[in-house]
């Protein structure tokens, strides 16, 4: 076999295996917005957020043969349906994986915002309503790192596809939001508040 019409086969199988993804790698949890082109409400149960690319972010990793070191990585962040905040990127040393975090002041210091605990968020990424608290910054922390915040909210939409034993995410589009919400009740206070914050330039 020719080596271009391997490469292109091999091409092809990667297409076909990144077009689903086991329903496994995401959990089921609904988010609301409203569709920016029909004005309607739009929502989905099983979705990613990419909120960014961080450059240099100092992270200590143990390489083989080696102690533990800091080195520099330029992470991407992408906030996950299951409930958690995945980084991924490279440094000078090879790909690295990180832990990252959502955290807020709320007049104490710093403190963990679970992905679980977050009402609704608006104004780009830059505001958030935590349950039962009052609005404030959203802030990030990648293993001890305080990077800028959300950089943007781009979400993949996925659909469960379910075919005889195998059940699969099947990526539908992606959108740009500005807010966003996790229960329904609380869209039309997402969207106020993001009103607002456009139109005080905040």
């Amino acid at each position: 076999m020719k080596l271009s019409r391997m490469i292109l086969l091999i091409g092809g199988a990667v297409l076909v295996m990144s077009a689903t993804a086991p329903a496994k790698s995401l959990l089921e949890k609904p988010i609301f917005w409203i569709n920016a082109k029909t004005g309607k409400l739009d929502s989905c149960k099983y979705w990613k957020m990419f909120i960014g690319k961080y450059d240099a972010v100092t992270l200590v990793r143990k390489f083989p043969g080696e102690d533990s070191l800091p080195v520099n990585a330029d992470i991407n962040l992408t906030v996950m349906s299951s409930g958690y905040i995945e980084g991924s990127g490279y440094s000078a040393k090879g790909r690295v994986d990180c832990n990252a975090l959502f955290v807020i002041d709320t007049g104490g210091g710093a403190v963990k915002l679970p992905v679980d605990s977050i009402d609704y968020v608006f104004a780009g990424g830059a505001k958030v309503k935590p349950r039962g608290g009052k609005v404030c910054d959203l802030a990030i922390d990648v293993e001890g790192n305080k990077v800028p915040g959300v950089r943007q909210m781009l979400l993949t939409k996925y659909k469960l596809v379910v075919d005889a034993d195998e059940r699969n995410l099947k990526p539908l589009e992606d959108i740009t939001l500005a807010y966003f919400s996790f229960s329904k009740s609380s869209l039309a206070a997402a969207q106020k508040a993001d009103k607002e914050a456009a139109a005080s330039g905040k």
